[in-house]
């Protein structure tokens, strides 16, 4: 039986497929959108929000990496992070981290594992 607190996203295989997927949810009461990726073999899952000017990562292009594909790229300034930590390596950031979502793998299916959390669309 899965447990109350995990919702689902979709399965695994799915971000082998794209670069990277969005959900909108409610996260402590408040309506955000999430990324979600694969990178190196693993998933992560990241509040998409730049913490430079707010703005999703994806505001501009249709992108959350940058050309090497080696870093998270918010496409408004370039800010760049750490897909792994989510730490930003750009200056004005430096050390700052994106908002990291607790994700859980069962039987393929990839779900958040966040108490505070639910799918919104």
């Amino acid at each position: 039986m899965l447990n109350k607190k995990l919702t689902l996203i979709c399965a695994r295989s799915e971000l082998d497929k794209t670069s990277f997927i969005t959900k909108n949810v409610s996260y402590k009461t408040q309506p955000v959108s999430v990324i979600v990726f694969a990178f190196e073999g693993n998933a992560y899952a990241y509040i998409n929000d730049c913490m430079h000017m707010h703005r999703q990562l994806n505001c501009e292009k249709d992108t959350i990496f940058d050309e090497t594909g080696q870093y998270l790229r918010c496409s408004m300034h370039g800010f760049v992070f750490e897909p792994k930590t989510g730490e930003c390596q750009s200056p004005v950031c430096l050390g700052e981290r994106l908002q990291a979502l607790q994700l859980q793998e069962i039987d393929g299916m990839l779900y958040f594992a966040e108490k505070r959390l639910a799918l919104i669309d």
